[in-house]
């Protein structure tokens, strides 16, 4: 059993004003479904662009940042979770020397049960311009093969088109970080693209939790996505009993 981890390569987030905004991976969205998915018996690969080391975002392992990205009425130890992640972190050896997207065949990808996107604000520096992230998510489409992405991985699928040039997830329900979460930021207003804006343009079918920065996931077919970090668990947990189900089905 495997999973194939997609992830940003990038340190830092260009702004719309010239500005390297430090970035990378976030924390939680790696760490939380990185154990389930570990304690579930499988095997996993990461990938970046280039096959660069992906960096984490250091206000991902702030526990005086994280209240601000949990819900409000949430009474958690951030302390605590921060150390599990950066233990988490420090001892995933697949971290330290990525596959390159750019050397994966399709039959490569077909070995795996199924592609996760990691997300974080880096994944807008890279992956919306690698035709090579895109490709493997074509081909995850063209297998039917499951694929789950949290907060902003939904970038490395932008690019993903068919031979006709359609965006193979055009109708699919889906969720991602929002606008509203956006706004939030510190950053908001000079960001390169508004994830949330860019699906809905490809034409998906997009919603979000009532709440600001509450656990919501999405499952459409093949497909499950959430929101934002706190949705890490939520989405490991939904992916892992897709890919179950997936396993069931070419057993029968």
């Amino acid at each position: 059993m495997k999973i194939l981890i997609l992830m940003t390569n990038a340190s830092h987030l260009t702004l719309t004003d010239g500005t390297k905004h430090p970035s990378g991976f976030w924390s939680e969205e790696f760490a939380v479904p990185y154990e389930r998915f570990k304690e579930r018996g499988y095997n996993l690969d990461v990938a970046t662009v280039g096959g660069s080391k992906p960096t984490v975002d250091a206000t991902s392992i702030n526990p005086e940042f994280l209240k601000w990205v949990r819900p409000a009425f949430t009474k958690i130890d951030d302390a605590a979770r921060a150390k599990a992640w950066v233990d988490v972190i420090e001892n995933a050896s697949e971290l330290e020397k990525p596959l390159a997207v750019e050397s994966m065949t399709r039959e490569q990808l077909a070995q795996y049960d199924g592609v996760f996107h990691c997300g974080g604000h880096g994944c807008m520096e890279d992956e919306p311009k690698s035709k090579e992230m895109g490709q493997i998510n074509q081909w995850a489409w063209e297998l039917y093969m499951p694929v789950a992405a949290v907060c902003h991985g939904h970038c490395a699928m932008l690019t993903a088109r068919d031979a006709k040039g359609n965006w193979p997830y055009r109708g699919y329900r889906m969720t991602s970080f929002s606008h509203d979460e956006e706004k939030a930021t510190p950053i908001y207003g000079k960001l390169p693209l508004i994830l949330e804006h860019e699906l809905q343009r490809l034409g998906a079918e997009y919603s979000h939790a009532l709440v600001i920065w509450d656990a919501y996931t999405v499952e459409d077919r093949n497909l499950v996505t959430g929101q934002n970090p706190f949705s890490s668990m939520l989405i490991a947990e939904t992916f892992l009993r897709m890919l179950g189900a997936s396993r069931g089905r070419q057993n029968i």
